[in-house]
């Protein structure tokens, strides 16, 4: 019976897949619909055929022995039983605790290659997987984020620390500040929106007055968020242009200089 699995974008970037053909592939995410809680099928590949390429010349066992060959699948056999085993299967899907228990033998040794650090291709009966459902990559047993998107690069914490605080306005309990800094998930672009919120928060009326008594600790400033604040610089801080007073002359003007040509 055919059963709803997941596939998701890490699937289409596995350069081991890529090798196999178009129908191969096809039929790798196939399997999946066939196979059981446990990601074991029997190995009949015309009724896989039937079931999956019902209209297609294609060579289904070839197909699964290019899928064995790379890893993606076993082909057993338990006495005159022929089965498949989808490999890592639990970090591929998520079945349904009530899903029907499988009746297919296990893959012969598969219990001694349950050790410490080697997990098994399979899900205990009755429990949900100990992984997310996600698909393939070329890492971690072919397990891939579904993000595709690179990690930010990292960042020198104790560099952007070491600006952050010359750029606060009050030196007090640095080592606290040290201790609130490190517990930030950094990175270039938080650091940019801390040190432009401080910019602004420099500005306030509580910070610049009474020599900066009530600016708050820099540490009691990063534990609270306080760059997330919704602010308005006061209209006074905002940096104006000199305003010409009425007696001095307009210098964009040229006239205020006929009165000197007539001294001369």
């Amino acid at each position: 019976m055919a059963r709803s699995r997941n596939i998701k974008p890490g699937f289409f970037s596995n350069e081991y897949l890529a090798e196999l053909d178009f129908a191969t592939r096809l039929l790798f995410i196939g399997l999946w619909t066939e196979a059981d809680r446990e990601g074991r099928l029997e190995d009949r590949p015309r009724r896989l055929k039937m079931a999956l390429f019902p209209a297609d010349n294609v060579d289904i066992d070839r197909m699964l022995d290019d899928l064995d060959h790379l890893g993606f699948i076993k082909r057993y056999a338990v006495g005159d039983y022929k089965a498949i085993q989808v490999i890592n299967w639990t970090k591929h899907q998520n079945p349904h605790v009530k899903e029907a228990k499988s009746v297919i033998p296990e893959m012969p040794g598969l219990e001694a290659s349950r050790g410490e650090h080697q997990e098994s291709p399979v899900q205990a009966p009755d429990s949900p997987s100990s992984f997310p459902a996600d698909s393939l990559s070329l890492d971690s047993g072919f397990l891939i984020p579904d993000s595709l998107n690179p990690s930010p690069a990292p960042v020198d914490s104790a560099e952007l620390f070491a600006r952050f605080w010359k750029l606060y306005p009050r030196k007090v309990g640095k080592d606290k500040a040290e201790k609130a800094w490190a517990k930030l998930k950094l990175t270039a672009d938080l650091h940019e929106t801390i040190v432009t919120a401080l910019a602004k928060h420099r500005q306030l009326s509580g910070w610049t007055k009474d020599n900066g008594q009530f600016i708050p600790h820099a540490a009691t400033w990063l534990n609270g968020k306080r760059w997330e604040d919704e602010i308005q610089v006061p209209v006074d801080n905002v940096h104006r242009l000199p305003v010409r007073q009425s007696g001095e002359p307009d210098f964009n003007d040229t006239t205020w200089a006929n009165g000197l040509r007539g001294r001369q």
